[in-house]
């Protein structure tokens, strides 16, 4: 959990390199879909407080942190209704920071798809496609697109592919004509 703290205290230094003094010290970002994380980078003169309201500006969750040193803080949102909710930094000089999400969970994937490496040069693509008719398999060899394959009613599909003197990272493309798109690797 310390890492994690400190992981984020690096990241928010690194991405605010050329920020502004006030935009160094709090960010605020979606970390999932119904998750939020508010970093304060600096110490905190007095009390902080951060406000979540809903899209009718509603107060839903209040949080008072008292701290004396840089922190760090995870918001689960999981048991609020999906919406849009706006998330509101404050301490005793006034709003140092406000940002405004969607917690809109999007539907699964109805493809499912995995590689694992079989031998020196030989994979398993491995692709359940509830919904498409036709999927495209795009094979890459270190970025370099080497095969592309368009697999009608591929349902269940299980096939081996031999790629001649792969590199160290062969990454597969499965898509879809419906959006779907995800690239897998034997990693």
């Amino acid at each position: 959990m310390k890492k994690l703290f400190t992981l984020l205290f690096a990241a928010g230094i690194a991405t605010g390199a050329f920020a502004t003094d006030e935009d160094k010290v709090v960010s605020i970002r979606q970390t999932e879909a119904k998750k939020v994380a508010v970093t304060y980078t600096a110490v905190p003169q007095g009390t902080v407080i951060v406000k979540i309201t809903d899209s009718e500006d509603r107060l839903v969750m209040r949080d008072k942190i008292n701290k004396e040193e840089a922190f760090a803080k995870r918001y689960d949102l999981n048991a609020l209704p999906e919406g849009t909710y706006s998330v509101e930094v404050l301490d005793e000089s006034g709003v140092l920071r406000t940002a405004t999400f969607d917690t809109f969970v999007a539907e699964a994937p109805a493809v499912f798809s995995r590689v694992s490496k079989m031998a020196d040069n030989k994979y398993r693509l491995l692709v359940s496609n509830l919904e498409a008719k036709e999927v495209l398999v795009s094979i890459y060899d270190g970025g370099h697109l080497i095969h592309t394959e368009r697999i009608d009613n591929p349902q269940g599909l299980h096939k081996i592919y031999s790629i001649a003197k792969p590199s160290e990272s062969i990454t597969f493309k499965v898509s879809t004509a419906s959006g779907f798109e995800t690239y897998v690797s034997s990693l």
